[in-house]
């Protein structure tokens, strides 16, 4: 029997179901890859449940033909603006006599933990990722079982969402025949297979700039310390161009495929020129290459400024020596590795492949997210009693997690 598994990416401009094959030697394989254009949703948030059904029904239909397999469940992204994230804290005394921490234990001080979480109505739970454990003061700790204390806490990030916003993603899964395994947080499961475990360790930032977003993920010591949206992405720099330039979305985007770039060009001077005719029929104006450049680098601009401000939240901006990983669509503009440098005065790079625990997965970046999707299938990322029932202990689908994000 293969082991099969699913992951569906909902994004902005389309939706991406992805196949991936575990081998019985260990490697895995892309099975096939499915991909509609995206309806009924804005920024990354869904508007309309049954438009977004239909592209769900034609991505994972198309995916089936590539790879074979019959499709009824699947792990499902979630992103938007609407996602938040926090910090939680727990501790409780180990059980044992002679001090020894158990399985229960850890899974005590998650619980205590997730406990003082505030109660909100609107918000449902995503993740509850464990950053560090301390046994009787002493932190660092990463899988606790099997230490000797008398006192275990844990600080875990917590990743949260619109209950309205994810109950809609659901729906729109179910209309579409497909019944929600999971859900992840679309930055986490491309940080499993974008950025390598020498970056995690050092310190690093994944920029995932999207059509109607930009997510993030920042690393170090193997642990996530913050992930969130920025609310900024690739259709925003292009309705920018549409305004300056005074055309249309269509022809600004066209434009900005042909022209764009996030610094001037040294060599360029005012007689390097974008005429209007060449995109829409009868226009006349004429306008400056300096001048979309101005454009699109101002708003290049205002996504690192809200990256560095997320950093400076965990006290990290300048001080993560594993740098900064673009990916996503806007990360292609020519010289945006230069001004991102210089905005956020860290080493800066574009993701070329993608990788789980070191075996490279023959497929472009732009299906990481639905691809690490499938790939966290079982691994019980997010605390809670259900996953004790789907994939053995709760400490067991932790654990799952922590060799995920830990060299």
């Amino acid at each position: 029997m293969r082991d099969v598994s699913i992951g569906i990416d909902i994004g902005t401009t389309a939706v991406t179901t992805a196949v991936v094959e575990r081998m019985a030697d260990g490697t895995i394989a892309v099975r096939g890859i499915g991909r509609a254009p995206s309806a009924g949703l804005r920024r990354g948030m869904i508007v309309d449940v049954d438009a977004t059904a239909q592209s769900i029904r034609r991505s994972v239909l198309e995916a089936s033909k590539a790879s074979g397999a019959t499709i009824r469940a699947a792990v499902v992204g979630i992103g938007g603006t609407h996602l938040g994230s926090f910090t939680t804290r727990g501790a409780v005394a180990v059980t044992r006599t002679d001090g020894e921490i158990t399985e229960q234990d850890a899974t005590r001080a998650l619980a205590a933990a997730e406990g003082f979480i505030s109660k909100n109505p609107n918000r449902e739970i995503v993740h509850v990722i464990p950053r560090e454990f301390r046994v009787d003061g002493q932190g660092g700790v990463m899988d606790p079982v099997g230490l000797v204390g008398m006192k275990l806490e844990v600080e875990a990030l917590v990743i949260d969402g619109a209950r309205p916003a994810l109950q809609n993603i659901v729906k729109a899964c179910e209309l579409a025949g497909i019944e929600v395994r999971d859900w992840v947080a679309n930055v986490v499961a491309a940080s499993s297979v974008l950025l390598n475990d020498q970056q995690r360790e050092l310190g690093a930032m994944l920029l995932d700039l999207g059509a109607g977003t930009t997510d993030f993920a920042i690393f170090e010591e193997g642990r996530l310390l913050d992930a969130g949206v920025i609310p900024i992405g690739g259709t925003h720099i292009t309705a920018d161009i549409a305004i300056g330039l005074r055309t249309n979305i269509a022809a600004a985007e066209q434009i900005k495929l042909r022209y764009a770039s996030a610094l001037p060009d040294p060599r360029a001077t005012r007689r390097d020129t974008i005429a209007l005719g060449d995109f829409v029929r009868g226009d006349s104006s004429v306008f400056a290459v300096r001048d979309l450049v101005d454009i699109i680098g101002a708003r290049l601009t205002d996504v690192f400024e809200l990256a560095t401000k997320a950093m400076k939240r965990v006290g990290r901006a300048g001080l993560l020596p594993g740098g900064i990983v673009l990916v996503g669509g806007a990360a292609s503009i020519p010289a945006i590795q230069e001004l991102a440098r210089r905005e956020l005065r860290l080493p800066v790079e574009t993701a070329t492949e993608l990788s789980i625990e070191g075996m490279p997965l023959d497929a472009p970046t732009e299906f990481a997210v639905s691809i690490g999707l499938a790939l966290w299938e079982g691994r019980g990322l997010r605390f809670a009693p259900r996953h004790a029932n789907r994939f053995g202990s709760i400490w067991e689908g932790i654990k799952r997690v922590l060799r995920t994000f830990v060299p």
